[in-house]
């Protein structure tokens, strides 16, 4: 007799509500170039190991993080074993943020590609099918919807669709959340909002500098403005970023010029646009007095001390490769709580 997978429960109203099941990103494996002449290229080979080997290391560091915390983890998967070609080569589930959006008791698949899908369709299939809305068409829009780019705060929904046409599908989902309770504000700031800001908990922000005043949306609010943020100072990022244009670093292969035409021309998928990317903001609350950051800064853990917010660092050595903090690499599939008016 087969044994009946439990389902996973959905649930996400606010992002700083009590996390309790936590979806995590997967990398890649070195085997997958064992039958590709590239294989016997160490200049190639031993950066590409270190990404894979550490990547995995820093995710089996996170699930302990968040198991010691009571949080129940979930990993995506990739069947691949060994690449025919490097025309093969497809994205791994890093970052599976950028793919999901849970609002309210929903989990919105909306324009996720088919490959992408099928890696996480081990977590996905012991979801409730209740709770699972796929949308493949919704071609107009340039990626798939997800938590990166709208922020829950109880009754009320951030979403800048900066990446997304305005059109009437986007109309839809607004009516259809509006009609669920749900007020919806939309910006168009053409980034993910997770590397702009991040609401740590009621009446507590951290925010770059320039991103927008909080006065109208967040009355009362207190947020850090975090100031001179950006990679002026950081020099091995700058020897490589005209190479890379601005995308990807891997910190002691600036040089290596092998390596560098290697992933700008066979792995432009992976990477993203890290000049653009501040980490200090992408973080993942716990709860309201937990929150998982990507490094110290004293800015940050001075204000999280002021409102009572206990820090916990986890170094994602290849955040500045794959662009992706810990927000990035984790979907909350679950948080206690319920729908909250947070602004009166």
């Amino acid at each position: 007799m087969t044994e009946q997978k439990s389902n996973i429960p959905i649930k996400g109203y606010a992002t700083f509500d009590p996390l309790k099941h936590c979806l995590i990103g997967s990398g890649f494996k070195t085997e997958w170039f064992s039958d590709l002449d590239i294989y016997k290229n160490d200049k190639i080979m031993d950066p590409l190991k270190r990404i894979a080997d550490e990547t995995e290391e820093d995710f089996q560091i996170l699930e302990k993080i968040l198991k010691q915390a009571g949080v129940k983890t979930y990993r995506s998967s990739v069947d691949i074993e060994k690449l025919k070609a490097l025309q093969d080569l497809r994205p791994p589930p890093v970052t599976p943020r950028d793919y999901f959006a849970v609002i309210g008791e929903k989990i919105h698949c909306v324009n996720v590609p088919h490959d992408v899908m099928n890696t996480f369709q081990n977590t996905l299939d012991q979801i409730d099918k209740d709770c699972l809305l796929i949308d493949n068409s919704r071609q107009a829009w340039k990626e798939p919807m997800s938590t990166a780019n709208i922020v829950r705060i109880g009754k009320r929904l951030l979403w800048d669709m900066g990446v997304v046409p305005k059109s009437t599908m986007v109309t839809d989902y607004i009516k259809k959340w509006q009609s669920e309770g749900f007020e919806v504000i939309t910006s168009n700031r053409g980034y993910h909002s997770d590397g702009c800001f991040c609401v740590v908990k009621p009446g507590c922000i951290v925010s770059l500098h320039d991103v927008q005043d909080y006065k109208k949306e967040f009355p009362g609010w207190d947020v850090l403005y975090l100031q001179d943020q950006g990679w002026k100072k950081v020099y091995p990022f700058l020897e490589i970023k005209k190479k890379v244009k601005g995308r990807w670093w891997l910190e002691g292969e600036e040089h290596n010029d092998q390596f560098i035409q290697f992933v700008n021309t066979w792995l432009n998928d992976w990477v993203g646009y890290v000049e653009e990317t501040v980490f200090d903001v992408n973080m993942l609350s716990i709860d309201q007095n937990t929150i998982v950051c990507n490094n110290y800064n004293k800015e940050v853990f001075d204000h999280f001390k002021k409102h009572k917010v206990e820090p916990v660092i986890f170094h994602f050595r290849h955040r500045f490769f794959w662009d992706g903090g810990v927000h990035c690499v984790t979907q909350d599939l679950y948080r206690e709580g319920k729908m909250e008016d947070y602004f009166g």
